[in-house]
């Protein structure tokens, strides 16, 4: 049996039912609605585990490393909305880890190997991976604070009766998030020059660059918010500017090799 078909049933039930909640005002309750995408994330986690060969030894495919980064960053957004009670980002990430595993499907399944992977490498991808998902939850809010303050503006009030955060609550979330996105990025940048080979050579000068790219954009939003007083657009615009930056180089070349020019 294939559990994929499952996970994006689960997903596209708690990702629906979340928007009709967060938009349309209907009283369900959000925390069984994200029950329903953990269990999704499970559903998933196991189709992975049996359609990929993790002990041969081949370079890891984008199918897989988009399922792994998709799932790792949806369930940061769980924990996240579970904590905060702020649901805005889950549906989002629900939506786009179903249609990665809905194209997974139509794919060929490329294996994979970690036998030959350090302790290092694993640190150093592992905080890439928890940096990227903290990092794009942020700006997901930075939209949500900027579609609620652009409603305000235009005296839509209806806004404050969704069951959302106000819009101190979103900012201070926004920068928490970052704070510690910026933190664990700035640790898998560090562990790669420290402890990697070639960490810019091999093909890999591209990521190191849009990798350091997007750290120095998220940086100056910290800085501006902190001695300029920033906030709304310019968060918004260089937050995106950052997470595309990193979703360039984390799989813009390998897109193109694997998908793209096959």
């Amino acid at each position: 049996m294939s559990f994929a078909p499952v996970a994006i049933g689960c997903y596209l039930v708690s990702s629906i039912g979340l928007l009709l909640a967060l938009f349309n005002k209907r009283t369900i309750n959000l925390l069984s609605l994200t029950t329903i995408g953990v269990f999704g994330l499970f559903f998933h986690s196991i189709f992975v585990g049996q359609h990929y060969q993790l002990n041969d030894e081949h370079a890891y495919s984008i199918i897989l490393a988009t399922n792994v980064v998709s799932a790792t960053v949806t369930l940061i957004a769980c924990m996240f909305a579970i904590y905060s009670r702020n649901y805005f980002a889950l549906p989002v990430c629900l939506l786009f880890t179903a249609a990665i595993l809905l194209l997974s499907l139509f794919i060929p399944i490329e294996q994979t190997s970690v036998t030959t992977w350090t302790v290092e490498m694993l640190a150093h991808i592992s905080m890439a991976i928890i940096s990227y998902g903290i990092l794009l939850i942020a700006t997901l809010l930075a939209m949500q604070y900027s579609i609620i303050s652009g409603r305000l503006k235009h005296h839509d009030l209806s806004v404050l009766s969704l069951p959302m955060p106000s819009l101190d609550a979103i900012e201070k979330q926004i920068f928490t998030l970052l704070k510690f996105g910026l933190i664990t990025l700035t640790i898998s940048i560090a562990t790669g020059f420290v402890f990697l080979e070639h960490f810019i050579g091999s093909g890999q000068a591209h990521k190191v660059v849009l990798t350091l790219l997007a750290w120095l954009c998220f940086m100056c939003i910290l800085i501006g918010h902190l001695k300029l007083g920033w906030r709304g657009k310019r968060i918004l615009v260089l937050s995106v500017t950052g997470s595309a930056l990193l979703t360039l180089g984390y799989f813009g070349s390998r897109l193109i090799k694997e998908i793209i020019l096959r």
